[in-house]
């Protein structure tokens, strides 16, 4: 059994949640412009419950939004075919998941022209590119014209940056290319980014003290009482040194920890705060490391 060192401060948002927000809806017809990458703002507000997450409250929307949204998706039909795509899933910027396998820190590389879009199973569908892992840029469908698929952004009806497949699990959209984590999996924060790419897979706690296994579900086997893991890739309003890793015995009752990736092998620490503001803790770094697990699966 470890010793569990508490570290209290208020979460932020996963990403996830502001794929929920607003439609940034405009023109109905889509034809070649440029991509003016428009953010909407995210209008929700947030409560903490009585385990100190915060939790999203509903947004307020306005029930004329989703008048047009129908509106604007019934004339694309007219223009373009309901049809599936290839490609669906979520795809992960490249020059982020090579920057990370290369040894750069998880709270260094997620800058915002780092960019994460999950791709509907069919045309038609409203999605949006994710900057950064946290803020959700303008709504956009996919429609297909002759062989070629584009994203059409709904609020000023232009469609750029074709969609070209380049090697299996490889995308090229406009200038960037995208690797396919898999389908997104909607009950972690992160919808499963870091999990499936990066820690899933077997490691050799270290003093021989046998085998813990780091599902791509977020679920953890042989560490102690410890059940679930939920590692952080939304740094955006996160003041620190360090990378983050969630760790707990349920989903229900997470606690932070420092993390250092070095090759093969993962540290785990307990965090030590340098500043507390009000009484939160506003800059941390690595405090006792308590793991050291080196991959070998």
């Amino acid at each position: 059994m470890i010793e569990i060192v508490l570290y209290l401060r208020l979460m932020r948002p996963p990403f996830s949640l502001l794929m929920s927000t607003a439609l940034c809806l405009g023109a109905c017809a889509c034809h070649s412009g440029k991509n003016t990458d428009k953010k909407d703002k995210d209008s929700s507000k947030y409560s903490i419950d009585s385990a100190g997450h915060q939790q999203k409250e509903a947004a307020a929307i306005d029930p004329s939004i989703y008048d047009r949204d129908s509106i604007i998706l019934s004339k694309l039909k007219k223009s373009f075919a309901d049809t599936t795509i290839p490609y669906q899933g979520l795809w992960v910027s490249e020059h982020y998941l090579n920057e990370i396998r290369e040894g750069k820190a998880l709270h260094e590389s997620a800058d915002t022209e780092t960019k994460c879009i999950v791709i509907p199973h069919r045309t038609l569908q409203v999605t949006r590119f994710i900057f950064g892992f946290h803020d959700g840029g303008a709504s956009l469908v996919f429609v297909k014209k002759g062989a070629t698929f584009y994203p059409c952004f709904l609020y000023d009806g232009l469609y750029v940056d074709s969609l070209n497949p380049v090697a299996e699990g490889k995308l090229k959209i406009g200038h960037d290319f995208y690797i396919r984590v898999g389908e997104k999996d909607s009950a972690s924060s992160d919808w499963g980014i870091l999990e499936k790419l990066l820690f899933a897979g077997q490691y050799m706690r270290s003093g021989g003290s046998g085998m813990a296994v780091f599902a791509k579900n977020g679920k953890i086997q042989g560490l102690d009482s410890l059940g679930y893991y939920d590692p952080v890739v939304d740094y955006a309003d996160l003041v620190t040194k360090v990378d983050h890793i969630r760790l707990g015995r349920d989903k229900h009752h997470y606690n932070d920890y420092g993390l250092r990736l070095l090759g093969d092998t993962m540290m785990i620490y307990t965090i030590d705060c340098l500043n507390y503001v009000d009484g939160e803790c506003v800059l941390d770094t690595l405090g006792r490391q308590i793991y050291t697990l080196v991959k070998v699966k």
